[in-house]
């Protein structure tokens, strides 16, 4: 049991903790897409935490993301997250830049599609002392490589799987792993399910969470699972709107039992 455990962690992948595009699947060229979110996450407790050994949370998290193609087979975005917690009142929590490179595209003729890329992350030093706050340190950045492949019907896809791996270090502290899976099928060509497994894996020495003297996760041998379940409708020329609910059945040194409800919408327009 504890080796499948451990298996599960490195093939299943929190909840709002990955808002970047990680699918390889690029917008189309000088197309900017813009994506503000808003979330409510509760966790009743935090798995091996002490000082106090009981401490509950109501987060709320409002994100702003921008993203565009702005060359063939690049992308790039720039995020924005802001939250409130019991800790901090309506602070940002983060501000990130990814680039990508897509190297290869099923949709075109390949076996598979496969997208490289980085990302680069500040988080303001208030946000390590609260332990709803999921990164190691100020600053941070990750590599990761997603790769996927499209069922296609009559020139549009209807169902579509793909998995993603990002490996990460902070300015100190241990490094972490991020995995995620998810599979999508797209229905009546305007309703788009979507289910997801993510997983975070901190290689800290230690196993505790000291809610009072927090001080980010650089240090903390920490593990979780979420699984999601995604609606997205398609609106014509107006782009979509996302529905979403996530819950953490597994945790080790970080918030247990969390559950998440998230609401996005994607607006795409072009400045050319």
């Amino acid at each position: 049991w504890y080796n499948m455990k451990w298996l599960a962690l490195f093939f299943l992948t929190p909840i709002a903790l990955i808002s970047f595009s990680l699918e390889p699947w690029f917008t189309p060229l000088a197309e900017f897409q813009f994506r503000p979110s808003y979330a409510y996450e509760h966790y009743p407790s935090v798995a091996q935490g002490k000082n106090p050994t009981r401490y509950s949370s109501n987060n709320h998290l409002i994100g702003l993301n921008l993203g565009v193609s702005f060359w063939p087979n690049w992308d790039a975005e720039i995020e924005g997250d802001f939250s409130r917690t019991r800790e901090l009142n309506w602070q940002a929590q983060k501000i990130g830049l990814q680039l990508r490179y897509l190297l290869l595209d099923d949709v075109a003729g390949d076996p598979v599609s496969l997208a490289v890329g980085g990302q680069l992350f500040f988080v303001p030093t208030r946000n390590m002392r609260d332990v709803s706050s999921p990164y190691h340190s100020q600053g941070n950045a990750q590599l990761g490589l997603s790769i996927g492949k499209e069922i296609d019907q009559i020139f549009q896809w209807k169902w579509r799987f793909w998995g993603y791996v990002g490996a990460g270090i902070a300015n100190r502290g241990a490094p972490w792993l991020r995995p995620l899976i998810a599979l999508e099928g797209k229905f009546y060509h305007r309703h788009v399910l979507q289910l997801t497994g993510e997983g975070y894996v901190g290689f800290g020495g230690r196993h505790r969470v000291d809610i009072a003297q927090m001080d980010g996760y650089a240090n903390i041998s920490h593990r979780s699972i979420d699984v999601g379940l995604r609606y997205t409708y398609l609106i014509p020329i107006w782009g979509d709107l996302s529905f979403k609910y996530g819950f953490r059945p597994y945790s080790h040194a970080f918030p247990k039992y969390l559950s998440c409800f998230l609401i996005e919408y994607r607006f795409p327009f072009s400045i050319f």
